[in-house]
């Protein structure tokens, strides 16, 4: 098995889950005229990209699928992953006989390229009409609804599209009456095709050359030394950012103390002015206290220190008294004699001394409080101030360390502005280097190009040679027909006699025109037809693709056959056709491809299964988009 592709592949799975798309868009990348408008398909996909091998290279199409279907398509000459580093060409998709559309492109490639075709062949002058890879595509895609159809040939269909598969056919095996004129035309026209490409080959490899003169290999030397210096002086720049952020994380911690300390003083300036504030309002307050108590002692003394009875004359004659003047036992006035019963009263005169006993002793308590607890804010406030004091002098430490560290000298960035240069200037190499291997690159993929065209002029000139002694149609007629027999022997074709091709191509099975058949007759003789033609075709290296794609080969075979058509209904008719392909690839076929989409494939070819759509979404894949399981 090839690297790239297999020989025989098959999409296999639950129906509607995007088997028969799959073909769609790989028909679309060659140049179909729309894709799958499925819902799913259609929110999800952008862009589908195709890949295949052209005369030995590998080539990538790809086409958008957003809106309409794209009016061109971009195609690079390397695989889907290398596309990044290859040239890329836009060709257009209409018409098709543009020669510079994707249809010439591809049947270039098998040596039908620039071919027309008449539209009434008996007519020497009659107008013609450009060869298409869609003409093509029908003798390469089979799909489901043509197995069945009666319509094998298009022959019960459009009359133009019938003579154009037949004159496609007739071009393939060399016997189409195209004249030689014609065939000169390709010919000059490939030559000028090839002269252009090899100029422009040498041209674009003279400029390279001289811009890049150590070649492919030299610049990727120095591509590779330029990228290992940039790593080297990326990792000394690393390491040297390293150091250097140490240090910035050390002046950062210097500047984090000094805020710190800052933040300190400031708290500490806050319970200063607050002690202070507090101090001065209770110091007032002793005072009044202090003042209240001098008051009350001074009522209390009072009687005692200026007593208003301590008279020792007398006021009228000014005679010194014998006795001291009191308050008589009845209440009467000893000096003048008033009674004074009613307006004095002892015990009125105790409770007024007693008031202002408590009132001295709660003053006194008080006042004795409030100066113990400004004893203690006073100490307290010179330990606050003292606390503050220390945290001022680690503020300015920190403030004195930060400006040192500051107006230190910084090597740092002469040392990293030198690496930046030199990292400049590897990456400023290591980027010509690596566009240099892109234009080598590019001249390789133009010698390629030009490489191709020869081979296509080359084609042409065997094929003009081989026009003299071009095969008869009618031995390859035979031929085909021969072969188309022998694959219903192989498929074990029930009651098979009297089997031919006419003329025309149009089989004829158990003596009787093919659309006769029974449904499943008609699946097997449809297969038989596509397989001989392609395979012969193959065989005699004739001008077409080695690629054959076969839409659901068990239609109305084994379990699927309809209930009236029970001598078709053998599950054994489905393995055989599997085997007759595969004995084929193995043998002459070797080198060519087959694609079947297949609901379930035979067991016996497990291993060609490429693809396996479950339809369930528990079992992934659920089908082409995985997550449209509604």
């Amino acid at each position: 098995m090839d690297e790239r592709w297999r020989p025989l592949s098959i999409v296999a799975g639950a129906s509607q889950t995007g088997k028969t798309s799959t073909i769609e868009y790989i028909l679309y990348c060659l140049g179909g005229s729309d894709y799958p408008e499925h819902e799913e398909m259609v929110q999800r996909i952008a862009a589908v990209a195709l890949e295949l091998e052209i005369d030995g290279v590998v080539h990538t199409i790809e086409r958008t699928t957003t809106g309409a279907p794209s009016k061109f398509a971009s195609v690079w000459p390397a695989a889907l992953e290398e596309r990044a580093s290859s040239l890329e060409t836009r060709l257009t998709i209409e018409p098709p006989s543009d020669p510079d559309s994707l249809s010439q492109f591809l049947l270039a490639a098998f040596g039908m390229g620039g071919i027309k075709l008449p539209l009434s062949p008996s007519k020497e002058d009659s107008d013609t009409h450009a060869l298409s890879i869609r003409d093509v595509a029908r003798l390469v895609y089979f799909q489901n609804s043509r197995l069945d159809s009666q319509n094998l040939l298009e022959e019960h269909g459009n009359h133009v599209v019938a003579q154009k598969l037949q004159q496609t056919i007739d071009l393939i095996f060399g016997v189409a009456d195209a004249s030689l004129a014609q065939l000169a035309d390709r010919i000059r026209a490939a030559e000028n095709a090839a002269r252009e490409a090899e100029r422009s080959a040498r041209t674009l490899k003279t400029i390279v050359d001289s811009e890049y003169p150590l070649g492919p290999a030299g610049v990727e030397i120095q591509q590779s030394d330029a990228i290992q210096l940039a790593a080297q002086v990326r990792e000394q720049i690393d390491n040297l950012d390293t150091d250097e952020l140490a240090r910035q994380e050390a002046t950062d911690d210097l500047r984090r103390s000094l805020s710190e300390a800052e933040t300190a003083v400031k708290a500490w300036d806050v319970r200063v002015r607050g002690r202070e504030s507090l101090i001065e309002r209770l110091t007032s307050l002793a005072l009044q206290y202090a003042d209240d108590k001098k008051k009350l002692t001074f009522l209390k003394e009072a009687e005692q220190l200026f007593d208003p009875l301590n008279v020792t004359h007398c006021p009228v004659c000014f005679a010194e008294l014998t006795s001291h003047p009191h308050i008589t036992v009845s209440g009467a006035c000893s000096l003048c004699g008033h009674n004074l019963s009613h307006e004095h009263n002892d015990e009125n005169e105790r409770e007024r001394r007693q008031l202002i006993e408590r009132e001295l002793t709660a003053t006194s308590r008080r006042l004795d409080q409030l100066n113990v607890y400004l004893d203690s804010l006073t100490r307290e406030l010179a330990t606050i101030r003292g606390s503050r004091e220390h945290a001022s002098a680690l503020a300015n430490s920190a403030a004195s360390e930060l400006d040192r560290v500051a107006s230190l000298p910084a090597p740092f960035l002469a040392l990293r502005d030198q690496l930046s240069k030199q990292l400049a200037e590897a990456e400023k190499v290591a980027a010509y280097q690596a566009q240099g291997i892109r234009l080598w690159e590019r001249v390789t993929q133009a010698e390629n190009e030009a490489a191709l065209k020869v081979g296509q002029l080359a084609q042409l000139r065997r094929e003009r040679q081989e026009q003299a002694t071009r095969p008869d149609r009618d031995s390859i007629i035979r031929t085909i027909s021969d072969r188309f027999v022998e694959i219903l022997g192989d498929f074990d074709y029930p009651k098979l006699s009297n089997a031919w091709l006419d003329a025309k191509l149009i089989p004829t099975v158990r003596g009787v025109n093919y659309t006769k058949s029974s449904s499943g007759g008609l699946t097997l003789i449809s297969l038989a037809w596509a397989l001989a033609l392609w395979e012969i075709a193959y065989e005699r290296e004739a001008l077409a693709p080695g690629l054959l794609i076969i839409d659901s080969p068990q239609k109305n075979l084994g379990h699927a056959a309809r209930p009236d058509d029970d001598e078709f209904a053998d599950a054994k008719l489905v393995n055989n056709v599997y085997e007759h392909v595969e004995r084929w690839l193995d043998a002459a076929g070797e080198g060519a491809q087959v694609i079947f989409v297949d609901n379930s494939p035979p067991v016996a070819v497990d291993e060609h299964v490429v693809v396996r759509f479950s339809g369930r979404a528990t079992q992934p894949p659920f089908g082409l988009i995985d997550d449209a399981t509604t």
